[in-house]
């Protein structure tokens, strides 16, 4: 079995009802995590329950326990936020794995752990088979079936992210839920884990606090760029004197002296999409609302107005925090972006805490143009005839679609289970 293979299995809770670790301890799954593509554990964030002790951070992935030496993490700080080792084997003869600062951490071991499903398919797997080069599902199939596959499939990652939302917000408020799944959204890929982890280490209750004490919103995204250490790497990108300016203001400010380590992934990244520029705009944002109405804003401007959409994008007015700083706003990929993946889903769980009508907000879903499109999208279109294309680049909802099958299925040359599937 591949590794990746067992990225899916964790991902989608392909496992017994009942877990336990290498020293017998119950295990439960609250929040399974985010798959990381950046250096690091391979999923972050995530939240398991041990032996009744809820814990929140990282889990690392191997077939056999033996890899996390192998692969040298016990060398690696980036590996200390840990709180969990999956493995497929346990074949070491330590019933722990132990971080480079000395802690230990329990061992999930999965080989008679897995679910029936999984089980099953394991033991009928042939070895020997090659993947197919072509794919027997979108191939095969006229576009109204498609269309309704890509519906579901897109109703499905929909509702994927509702549940998200849902178990953050069991920790949180809908205001830091929201305020993190912005921070997400700017760093696109390469950096969406760095500006999440900067909203989490930095949440709106601590900033409201410092803002009542007279922080300004200069300080604000002082306190954003250089605690990070991003200003330090990319100070260029913006004028001279305001640079000068951030470092005064962070090191007069008398709130945040912690150093938030982050790792920014900045190679090849366009000036417009760089998370200077935009941690500086949305730092004018941020400040503005810290007295506890960011969802409120949103909520307010697109309940008093028909077309959603519309209402949402007014709120992502021009904005200069820096006197000689020409105005700006975020790109409209960006705010279509924030638009599908955090507001709607976050709205649509907020309808449904208060006990509303969320079908105006699942409408605009269904509804929504395109995004621009990214690279599991133009892998998936190789298997699609030029009128599927089109099909499944007219809505976003088909788009998700796609996204959600090549996460569920083709990543992982799964395509027995998505061909059943599409049959039910």
């Amino acid at each position: 079995m591949e590794e990746k293979f067992l990225y899916h299995i964790w991902d989608e809770g392909h496992l017994q009802a009942e877990l336990s670790t290498a020293t017998r301890l119950p295990v439960r799954i609250v929040y399974q995590g985010q798959y990381n593509t950046a250096r690091g554990p391979d999923f972050k964030n995530a939240i398991i329950e041990i032996a009744g002790e809820t814990k929140r951070g990282d889990v690392e992935i191997h077939i056999k326990t033996s890899d996390w030496q192998a692969h040298s993490h016990q060398e690696d700080a980036y590996f200390n936020q840990v709180i969990l080792h999956v493995v497929l084997q346990h074949n070491s003869s330590y019933p722990y794995t132990i971080l480079e600062d000395g802690s230990p951490v329990e061992i999930l071991s999965l080989e008679e752990q897995l679910s029936e499903d999984i089980q099953k398919l394991l033991a009928q797997q042939d070895e020997n088979a090659k993947p197919a080069v072509y794919c027997d599902l979108l191939s095969a199939i006229d576009s109204s079936h498609l269309q309704a596959i890509l519906h579901n499939a897109g109703m499905r990652r929909f509702a994927g992210k509702l549940k998200r939302f849902n178990t953050a917000l069991s920790l949180s408020s809908f205001d830091q839920i929201f305020y993190e799944g912005i921070f997400e959204a700017l760093g696109y890929n390469k950096n969406k884990l760095n500006t999440l982890c900067l909203a989490q280490s930095l949440p709106l209750k601590i900033l409201a606090e410092y803002k009542a004490e007279g922080m300004n919103k200069l300080q604000l995204c002082a306190i954003y760029l250089c605690a990070s250490g991003l200003l330090k790497k990319k100070s260029a990108m913006i004028d001279e004197n305001m640079v000068t300016d951030l470092w005064r203001e962070y090191e007069a400010q008398p709130w945040q002296g912690q150093k938030i380590d982050i790792d920014w992934q900045l190679f090849r990244i366009r000036p417009q999409n760089h998370p200077v520029k935009r941690l500086i705009y949305i730092s004018d944002l941020i400040w503005e609302h810290l007295d506890g109405d960011l969802l409120k804003t949103f909520i307010s401007a697109t309940e008093s107005q028909k077309n959603l959409y519309k209402a949402f994008c007014s709120i992502w007015t021009a904005r200069s925090l820096y006197p000689n700083l020409k105005p700006q706003t975020l790109g409209k990929s960006v705010q279509n972006n924030i638009y599908l993946n955090i507001f709607l889903p976050v709205m649509a769980l907020w309808h449904q805490k208060m006990s509303s009508n969320a079908e105006s907000i699942y409408q605009a879903y269904t509804d929504f143009r395109p995004l621009q499109g990214n690279y599991v999208t133009r892998f998936m279109e190789r298997y699609l005839n030029p009128s599927q294309i089109k099909l499944a680049s007219s809505r976003a909802i088909y788009q998700q679609g796609l996204m959600d099958i090549y996460h569920r299925f083709c990543n992982w040359h799964y395509c027995s289970e998505c061909l059943k599937r599409a049959k039910d």
